[in-house]
């Protein structure tokens, strides 16, 4: 068994630590979202348009503009659900796990910075090549925006609260779960399994899916949740995954989004319709040459990445 996986056995493995680290974390987040609540409470007191209507609307488009309250400040508000979450995480596996936190990432126990910052660079590229393509092939599904002094303070939200959010979800996912899963089950593929199915019904309630349809979202989620994954079972560590995440809701915050978006921000573009089967095909293509790329650089060894020994 690898050295990412065994780091578990370094801590505290009862299902009493495991239940009350993932509430904690729970908790976490919902202490997150009180802020996000006072402001929207500020704002129907402060707009008599802002009522119960305003708010059904916003929860199918969580657009903040709909209550009155900046684009920006919402998509921080926001992010903070995961800040607190990420604390909570930390707080759980380091004081009630009793590990180090940074096991959870790595085999070695250290952040790998120059591997984050080479996945979130090379996907990032990616994507842009993808849709710059689209753009030329059906200019008119786009909306472009001039930028505005906003969008400066959008650029430093999504550069440096933004990354939390992603690192948030690639930890508690792809490493706490995994890890955990694995290391008590002694199976990989099963870690693996479960942390595609938690990732993928994390983003089920998300207002796109109602906009867009359920299960044509989840193709994408699935996609998306199955490619990560193998980057992390790869490589036996999150960097390159949580590079790969933040570059795909960087893109969406700044460059391209779409309606119905979970994070509504003034991108450069907007998009008037998507199609999450087809996002869910580029997503596959895309990732399959992006885990080619970091297999010739990193030297996977792929064929003994699910071997349990």
């Amino acid at each position: 068994m690898k050295a990412f996986y065994e780091n578990v056995g370094k801590g505290n493995n009862s299902l009493f630590h495991y239940v009350f680290t993932i509430l904690l974390t729970i908790i976490g987040y919902i202490i997150g979202q009180i802020p996000l609540y006072v402001a929207m409470w500020w704002s129907m007191r402060s707009h008599v348009d802002v009522g119960k209507e305003a708010l059904a609307k916003f929860q199918k488009n969580p657009d903040f503009s709909i209550l009155h309250i900046d684009k920006n400040i919402g998509f921080f508000l926001i992010l903070l659900f995961f800040v607190f979450a990420l604390f909570a995480l930390y707080v759980g596996v380091r004081y009630i796990h009793k590990r180090k936190f940074l096991t959870v990432i790595s085999g070695d126990g250290r952040f790998d910075w120059k591997r984050m910052i080479w996945g979130t660079l090379i996907w990032l590229s990616m994507l842009i090549i993808v849709e710059v393509s689209l753009y030329f092939y059906d200019s008119s599904n786009y909306i472009f925006r001039d930028p505005e002094l906003s969008f400066l303070v959008l650029l430093l939200i999504s550069v440096l609260i933004l990354p939390i959010q992603t690192a948030f979800e690639e930890i508690f996912t792809r490493g706490y779960l995994l890890q955990s899963v694995v290391y008590n089950t002694r199976s990989i593929f099963l870690g693996f399994l479960v942390s595609i199915i938690v990732f993928s019904f994390m983003h089920g309630a998300n207002p796109e899916t109602f906009k867009y349809g359920f299960w044509p979202m989840m193709s994408y989620y699935i996609s998306a949740a199955v490619f990560l994954g193998l980057i992390v079972v790869f490589d036996k560590r999150l960097e390159l995954a949580i590079g790969v995440h933040t570059a795909t809701n960087i893109f969406g915050a700044l460059f391209v989004t779409y309606y119905g978006a979970a994070l509504q921000t003034d991108s450069m573009f907007i998009t008037k319709k998507i199609n999450p089967v087809l996002l869910a095909i580029e997503i596959c293509i895309l990732g399959c040459i992006f885990l080619f790329i970091s297999y010739k650089k990193y030297k996977w060894d792929i064929s003994n990445s699910f071997n349990n020994d």
